[in-house]
């Protein structure tokens, strides 16, 4: 629901060409450009949150990894210094994961392209889905079947 959420933040008119929001789908790609734009942002969420902790990872794991002074706290302070370094893996993680995402379906480049108010959406490089056809979508929306054979 969020990646739904900002693909529809990240519209731009040369996205919708006029077209009304609502005729567009959400839950798969809208374009190329479109999907750089939502993935960059969570990026830049991710790296926001990292850049919050007062220590780095590598700080909490000295601290941990000094069993003498890590003794010296309380059972709660060793339980959040713990968490707080999982919390940083974590984030870490995704973002790493984010990264590749968006070098995986070629998104790292400058000249990426736009709905220009198709409403199909785009299929990335290395996602399997099928691209559908406008008659084939329609029919799907009105709830009938898209196999005629």
């Amino acid at each position: 629901e969020m990646l739904e959420y900002l693909r529809l933040m990240m519209m731009t008119p040369e996205d919708t060409r006029g077209k009304p929001l609502s005729d567009f789908d959400y839950s798969r790609t809208i374009s190329s450009a479109n999907e750089a734009s939502v993935l960059r942002s969570v990026v830049a969420a991710v790296k926001y949150q990292l850049g919050l902790f007062p220590q780095t990872e590598e700080d909490d794991a000295a601290i941990i990894k000094d069993k003498g002074m890590f003794r010296l706290f309380s059972y709660n302070q060793r339980m959040a210094v713990r968490h707080r370094r999982n919390e940083k893996r974590l984030l870490k993680r995704t973002l790493a994961a984010l990264e590749k995402q968006i070098r995986n379906k070629g998104l790292d480049g400058e000249d990426l392209s736009r709905a220009e108010g198709s409403t199909l959406g785009e299929v990335l490089k290395g996602e399997t889905r099928k691209q559908k056809t406008a008659l084939e979508d329609k029919l799907e929306k009105m709830g009938l079947p898209i196999d005629l054979r």
